[in-house]
């Protein structure tokens, strides 16, 4: 009984300093994913109360609250013009470009990785590994070529909206990954059960297939609408100048209201604020959709 008891007490006595080292580690694991998260929401929140200061006061007092919120600075931004174009025409083009280069990269992304996921045929595996090297090629690797068959297929210039859109038609991607994944789930039994039912492939990809994998869909077309929104080195390197993107124009911004840094700060609330919108109405989606087509793939 004696040896029982030391037994259990030394049982007890290891449960309890591991019940301790789980605590200690999960507060410590905490408390550095706590000023990670600070680290990154400092200097949006810094920003976003900096745009409703007065130039003044922002220079003497840089880090603190202003003493009356100046709304005014967004006005006199949206007022601003760039070689002749608003920031609300800018802002229509970046919507535009971004709607429209979403759409197609979508549309394009997902035909491919059905496809790869779903058929059987020879030089598969070798399209699958051409579109994984693509993601590992750097774009100042690729960009002298990219402009010489833009140039080549009279794609920049007054054609330069369209070549912008026939870049971002790209199959290839973290859009082609996660769908493939996404796709390579869904049983083959429902694909069957439509063939018999009389559909054609494509009514089968549209009807059957996209249904069931909503939950990737809605998450690369988030994510891609932020890259494409984010987008600066396309837009600025193809479109003409008076026809550009609320990323291309922040920069002109930048130097023209150079020293006025409430101003440039509200510039970019106005750039954020959208993408922020749509980041956390489908946070939930992106976050289980990514984790989803990870583990299945």
């Amino acid at each position: 009984m004696e040896d029982l008891s030391r037994a259990y007490q030394g049982i007890h006595y290891i449960k309890k300093k591991r019940d301790i080292a789980y605590h200690v580690t999960k507060w410590v694991v905490f408390a550095i994913f706590f000023i990670y998260a600070a680290s990154l929401l400092f200097p949006f929140i810094w920003m976003l109360i900096s745009s409703f200061k007065k130039g003044e006061e922002f220079d003497l007092n840089i880090f603190g609250f202003p003493k009356e919120f100046y709304g005014m600075n967004f006005i006199e931004i949206l007022k601003f013009t760039i070689d002749g174009q608003s920031i609300a025409n800018m802002i229509l083009m970046s919507v535009l470009l971004t709607v429209l280069g979403t759409i197609i990269n979508l549309f394009f992304s997902s035909c491919a990785a059905y496809v790869l996921a779903k058929f059987k045929f020879k030089g598969r595996g070798i399209i699958y590994g051409v579109a994984i090297f693509t993601m590992i090629v750097p774009i100042v690797g690729t960009l002298p070529a990219q402009v010489q068959m833009m140039q080549k297929l009279h794609l920049d210039g007054d054609n330069a909206f369209m070549g912008i859109l026939f870049l971002y038609s790209g199959a290839f991607g973290f859009n082609f990954i996660l769908l493939y994944s996404s796709f390579s789930s869904v049983s083959n039994s429902y694909l069957e059960a439509a063939s018999i039912d009389g559909c054609g492939r494509f009514k089968t990809f549209v009807r059957v297939v996209l249904p069931q994998c909503r939950g990737s869909l809605i998450a690369c077309s988030v994510l891609q609408s932020i890259a494409y929104w984010n987008d600066y080195a396309t837009p600025r390197l193809y479109l003409p100048r008076g026809h550009v993107t609320l990323a291309v124009g922040l920069q002109s911004l930048q130097t023209a209201n150079s020293g006025n840094y409430p101003q440039i700060f509200a510039s970019m609330m106005i750039a954020v604020f959208p993408i922020l919108v749509l980041y956390l109405i489908f946070q939930k989606k992106i976050i289980e959709s990514t984790n989803a087509g990870g583990l299945k793939g």
